[in-house]
């Protein structure tokens, strides 16, 4: 394109009734003149947090895996709220709430993934315009990150997971790259192609992110590209890339660094010290926060302040009590709020500026130590753990495992440090097609509902194995289903209802 003349903001995938992937909207931006025009158009609709109010954070990632159970204790309120994301627990054959797209449930992820990606590619399109201007490569740059950064969580909540063997007839989401409305319906690419797109858009980001380091971490620099190549990496088992990209930002931090909870102070949650890490796990100024991907609303606080959902037994048995500061039985504890019983993530109580979509600085320890074991650098492994385990416990202890124990160590070690992080879900459908070692999970859900003042168990749901159990997959909402002219392929889960 010359030039554009108006910016379409893209609202909803597919939602036409001439079946057009994109719905143009009546909200415009008129003659961009600058790369100033194209960097407001990020901030104002490219990143999830400036989302115009709505919920992006994606909480309902936390309530389908094993770490998570209802809490049955408190106020009748913290039950009555569950509602919301109890389809999700329960993993129903369509969890979206169709009636309320804007709530937690809403069906509206998809579409704004989407909008994202559509902004994205709409800079791209035009930018070269500008590149003579000083911002051109930094604006470039963070367009190729949050077009990658989308299309990661797509096909990682909509697509297969990642194996191989299979990655070229397995379907991951629909690739869509160009700056202009197709009347057309879309069909989904390959779980290939999906990745080598994701791919290609990182290292693009890489490369004209170089040496920036963004003023707030609300906004993507090199080093926030470098993690998601980096987990990207992981995920398509390229260990050698996932511990070169871990490198380059262990040598140039750029300000980040893990905080140490043996000199670090820590305060319940309605504490107001900016210094205590029960505030600073939920802080996007946080030398551990890298890239803050969404921005929680008090929509959110509503379902987690009230504990309707708290940490299960299975997550908080794998913590050293004696040793480990991030959970102590019966009070709080550096990543958790004890509330009668139950312990809830400060990463998810309250309006958190850095939800579970975000990447943090203790997860480049994690991806290094987990790529070097797989590398057969195993003392390099563990010592990279240690550095991390040493700023979270008293006593850090030593580490004796070696081939399939190290590395089931390490995937303890990551559920213990990323709970709340949206991380778990994505590593157990990861881990059940590992190409070295695979490891199958079923996860069982009590879901109980307020009968006369009494929490009454309702039933016990079952997620069996992936890919026997199609629950591993989310469906498509029904509004991209419906206007994509029968080319978009739903993903089929069982009804668990009967």
């Amino acid at each position: 394109m010359n030039k554009i003349y108006t910016l379409l903001i893209i609202l909803v995938l597919g939602c036409v009734s001439c079946g057009d992937f994109l719905e143009e909207d009546s909200q415009t931006l008129s003659y961009v003149t600058s790369v100033e025009d194209l960097d407001e158009l990020l901030v104002g609709s490219g990143y999830l947090q400036n989302a115009r109010g709505t919920y992006y954070t994606m909480t309902w990632l936390e309530v389908m895996d094993d770490d998570t159970q209802q809490k049955l204790t408190g106020t009748h309120s913290a039950l009555v709220n569950f509602v919301y994301v109890a389809p999700f627990f329960k993993w129903t054959d369509y969890p979206w709430d169709d009636d309320y797209p804007n709530r937690i449930g809403g069906n509206k992820t998809w579409a704004r993934l989407y909008e994202s990606i559509e902004i994205a590619n709409l800079i791209l399109g035009d930018v070269e315009r500008f590149r003579e201007e000083d911002d051109y490569a930094r604006v470039k740059g963070e367009a190729y990150f949050i077009r990658a950064y989308c299309y990661f969580y797509l096909t990682n909540i909509w697509g297969h997971p990642y194996d191989a063997k299979t990655s070229n007839e397995k379907l991951g989401v629909p690739i869509k790259l160009t700056d202009y409305v197709e009347v057309k319906g879309f069909a989904r690419s390959t779980v290939e192609e999906c990745y080598q797109q994701i791919l290609s858009d990182a290292r693009q980001a890489i490369y004209y992110l170089n040496g920036i380091t963004p003023v707030t971490s609300y906004r993507a620099g090199e080093n926030a590209a470098r993690v998601l190549l980096a987990k990207t990496a992981l995920y398509m088992g390229d260990w050698n890339t996932v511990v070169n990209q871990c490198d380059s930002i262990f040598n140039s931090p750029k300000g980040l660094g893990l905080i140490d909870f043996n000199t670090t102070t820590q305060t319940v949650y309605s504490g107001t010290s900016s210094s205590s890490y029960n505030v600073l796990i939920r802080s996007n100024s946080s030398s551990e926060a890298i890239f803050a991907g969404g921005f929680c609303t008090s929509g959110v606080a509503q379902i987690t302040t009230n504990l309707s959902y708290a940490a299960s037994p299975e997550l908080l048995a794998l913590y050293d009590e004696e040793n480990d500061l991030r959970y102590s039985s019966g009070k709080n504890s550096y990543f958790f709020q004890y509330n009668n019983g139950y312990y809830a993530s400060h990463r998810l109580v309250g309006a958190s500026k850095l939800p579970g979509n975000s990447l943090v600085f203790s997860e480049v320890y994690l991806n290094k130590a987990e790529a070097l074991a797989l590398l057969g650098r195993e003392s390099e492994a563990i010592s990279t753990l240690q550095d991390m385990r040493g700023k979270r416990m008293s006593d850090a202890g030593t580490i004796n495992e070696t081939g399939e124990g190290l590395i089931k160590f390490i995937r303890n070690e990551r559920r213990r440090e990323l709970c709340g992080a949206g991380q778990r879900w994505f590593d157990l459908r990861r881990y059940a097609v590992h190409p070295t070692y695979p490891e199958k999970t079923t996860i069982t859900h009590d879901y109980y509902e307020w009968d006369n003042g009494t929490a009454v168990l309702k039933k016990t749901y079952v997620l069996g194995e992936y890919p026997e159990d199609g629950g591993w997959l989310l469906p498509m909402p029904s509004y991209a289903l419906e206007s994509n002219e029968g080319e978009l392929e739903d993903n089929v889960r069982p009804d668990r209802e009967n």
